[in-house]
């Protein structure tokens, strides 16, 4: 992990944990068992930030309107080459050069925060996805 991301999640996880009070759940906590929030709720844990949605190239336009399906989410930005080893990402080999930035006022549920399983990470479950209206903005904007 390059020094910028070690600063960005170390900022991440002290202003969630000491600026708001807000426990990061173990990777091994169940997502059953996670806290269930409102999208309000993490916007002001959040200190109005922004939730990010990392994508593969081949899915850049896939999220345009939005999505119905589970999604995993980090407030921590990270560069292509990170998104894998902190995130722990299916497909592996693979950097995620684009980045859905949403604004999680928006969001109906969300789950979390916890950190990722196996990396360094913390992560927010999106169990019934995000509208269009979530989105900052209605593409993936690349990463660098």
């Amino acid at each position: 992990m390059g020094t910028s991301s070690t600063l960005a999640k170390c900022l991440d996880e002290d202003m969630l944990q000491e600026a708001h009070g807000v426990r990061i759940a173990p990777s091994h906590e169940l997502d059953e068992d996670l806290p269930k929030k409102t999208g309000g709720q993490v916007a002001d844990e959040l200190g109005g930030r922004y939730l990010l949605r990392y994508v593969l190239p081949s899915q850049v336009g896939a999220f345009n309107n939005g999505s119905s399906s589970f999604h995993y989410v980090t407030c921590t930005p990270y560069s292509p080459e990170e998104t894998i080893g902190q995130l722990a990402l299916p497909n592996g080999t693979e950097p995620r050069s684009h980045v859905f930035v949403l604004q999680p006022m928006k969001l109906k549920k969300v789950l979390g925060p916890r950190w990722v399983r196996g990396c360094h990470g913390i992560e927010y479950l999106l169990p019934e996805g995000f509208g269009k209206d979530a989105l900052v903005r209605t593409w993936a904007v690349p990463v660098e």
